[in-house]
């Protein structure tokens, strides 16, 4: 061979052995960034986990950086993206979804420490879009799976929406255990934060609060300090409430609207909704009710479609109250009627909500009973088998025996279902008077009222309202003003008669529905009851205690028999005759005007040139 053509060979060979050298050198390279890129997948996943409930925009980000990486994720990544997500849903009022996409993973999730989390965040959800049942249903298990969770992450998360479902259900004394153990676990970390935020709800809700307390302190402190804006707000919010039930409401507004760039970052509705209506309610009672509308709509504004909530249920009520004071009757009816809608549907929540948790925590004790009469049978049937060599004497005195511990168990299911029946009967009755409650009240009048639209019978309401007890309160403590209201209901109970009810629907604010009574009649009662608890002032043992009511009469049929309406009406006489120098009795008259702005700025029903009084 020619050297020519030896040596072009050799630059051939030397050019292939290159081309060869730089691809592997660049699938090496590529191998490596492949491992770098899931390696920094982990990391944004991590840190999204970490940040989501205190830089809402960061975690946003980073679930937007992973999704771009789809197609290379594994597996585990996949499943902690899945829960990111759901917990992104809840976060941003789309609970339904965020439930669906909760049990997918916890039906495929590998990992059993992520299947309990997204558990624990299902309940939340579950909790939220008022599907009670099943919130303490999966709770109960949760808890009782409790000593077997060894990650401090998922058990903070579970300790957590305990005593959050146990606040919400009234049940504030197992609200503090759960918070209590939360505390004792996680000193110094996002679950003290949660614990100590939890305490200071349940305390506000048991009337122990004080907005200047070491307990505030500590949770302000404790929150900040780990990067927690959402639980330090609610913190805040509990404390303006508090200030509010005071009257100090420029404490108030200034608390919450010096954080409230902070607060509208968290983009977390449940937060953003609670600190609007709060500054509203501040600058409504302050007398500015301009800046008061401008917050209260912001709340009508943000509202989820089918969800109705207390700051919706307060905002309504504020635009009509600031609609009324503007002179805006027409905007005030409308304003009124979707108040009187998101009320009612409210108190539907409230008395669900607490029917499920006693549902929930008696069908738990009917199981485990169910589970111990079925071993006891099992018993039965073991020794029947093991005594059949045995005298038959014997043999039944061990069977009489076990039927006598079968007859316990069934003795005590049937004291379960007792109480049971006890605890429904209490979540009908106020508390402190022992008077029917505002929901089971309004419940009654609604099936009364239907009877009486059907067979065409008579029927009237009658609202009283204690005259200056917000002044007795503030002179005399809220111990005299609960002897004050024990004593008026006590008072008032005497003259029930059949077909007549009565309810405590406010805080000294109480209603009677009167079955086959006209009018007239109803006058002629509602001023006994006048003078009866006018009578009640030295009764109560109060030096310097003067007690007197101011009542509003009307006509079922008036108001077509439609409850909402009728209260309408018996409202506006009870605030005319607030009006006219309480102590009084007014009716509505039949053809009274709607939605007259009185001389007082209150709306008025009944037309003042028509007004009957005793």
């Amino acid at each position: 061979m020619p050297a020519e053509t030896r040596h072009g060979l050799s630059r051939a060979a030397r050019r292939f052995a290159s081309v060869g050298l730089f691809l592997l050198l660049s699938l090496l390279v590529t191998h490596k960034a492949l491992t770098a890129s899931s390696d920094q997948i982990n990391q944004w996943l991590t840190d999204a986990d970490r940040v989501k409930s205190s830089d809402y925009t960061r975690f946003a980000s980073l679930l937007n950086q992973v999704d771009v990486e789809t197609d290379s994720l594994s597996s585990s990544q996949r499943q902690l993206l899945a829960f990111l997500r759901a917990w992104q849903r809840n976060y941003t009022g789309e609970f339904d979804q965020a439930i669906v996409e909760f049990k997918n993973v916890i039906d495929h999730a590998d990992d059993e420490v992520l299947r309990t989390r997204a558990g624990a965040a299902m309940i939340n959800a579950m909790a939220i879009a008022r599907r009670y049942s099943e919130a303490y249903s999966y709770l109960d298990l949760l808890v009782e799976r409790l000593p077997q969770i060894g990650d401090a992450k998922a058990r903070d998360q579970i300790l957590h929406v305990a005593a959050l479902l146990n606040n919400e259900a009234g049940q504030y004394e197992l609200a503090l255990d759960y918070s209590a153990k939360l505390l004792s676990q996680s000193l110094g970390g996002r679950g003290e934060c949660m614990a100590r935020q939890l305490l200071v709800q349940t305390q506000y809700e048991l009337d122990q609060l004080e907005p200047d307390g070491a307990e505030v302190s500590q949770a302000i402190s404790v929150c900040e300090r780990n990067v927690e804006p959402i639980f330090t707000n609610f913190v805040r919010v509990f404390v303006a409430r508090r200030l509010i039930d005071r009257h100090q409401y420029k404490e108030a507004a200034a608390l919450l609207g010096g954080k409230y760039d902070e607060i509208q970052a968290t983009r977390y509705p449940r937060l953003t909704t609670e600190v609007d209506v709060l500054l509203a309610q501040a600058f409504f009672s302050s007398g500015d009710i301009f800046q008061a509308k401008a917050y209260a709509l912001r709340v009508v504004d943000r509202r989820v479609a089918t969800e109705v909530t207390d700051p919706l249920v307060s905002a309504y009520k504020l635009l009509y109250q600031v609609a009324l004071q503007q002179g805006d009757e027409r905007t005030a009816l409308s304003y009124h009627e979707k108040y009187a809608e998101a009320d009612r549907k409210n108190i539907d929540d409230v008395s669900a909500r607490s029917l499920a948790y006693q549902m929930v925590r008696h069908q738990s004790i009917a199981n485990r009973l169910q589970i111990e009469t079925l071993n006891k049978q099992n018993q039965v049937l073991q020794l029947e088998q093991q005594l059949g060599a045995k005298a038959a004497e014997t043999s039944r005195l061990y069977i009489a025996l076990l039927v006598a511990g079968l007859l316990m168990v069934f003795l005590w299911a049937f004291h379960t279902k007792r109480r049971q029946l006890h605890f429904r009967r209490l979540s009908q009755q106020d508390g402190l008077t022992g008077v029917d409650n505002r929901p089971h009240f309004l419940d009654i009048a609604q099936r009364s009222l239907d009877e009486c639209r059907r067979g065409s019978r008579e029927c009237t309401l009658i609202l009283f309202d204690l005259d200056h007890f917000k002044m007795i309160n503030d002179r005399h403590g809220h111990a005299a003003g609960d002897i004050v209201l024990k004593q008026v209901s006590a008072v008032c109970r005497t003259y029930l008669r059949p077909n007549q009810y009565f309810g405590r629907i406010g805080g000294e604010e109480f209603a009677l529905l009167l079955v086959d009574c006209g009018l007239e009649r109803a006058q002629l009662f509602a001023e006994q009851l006048r003078q009866a608890v006018a009578a009640t002032n030295a009764a109560a043992g109060l030096d310097g205690v003067v007690i007197s009511a101011s009542f509003g009469v009307a006509a079922a049929s008036e108001s077509d028999y439609e409850l909402r309406q009728l209260m309408a009406r018996a409202d506006a006489a009870m605030y005319v005759a607030k009006r006219d120098g309480r102590n009084r009795v007014v009716v509505s008259h039949p053809d009274a005007v709607p939605l007259r702005l009185g001389r007082s700025g209150i709306v008025a029903i009944v037309d003042d040139a028509r007004l009957t009084r005793p």
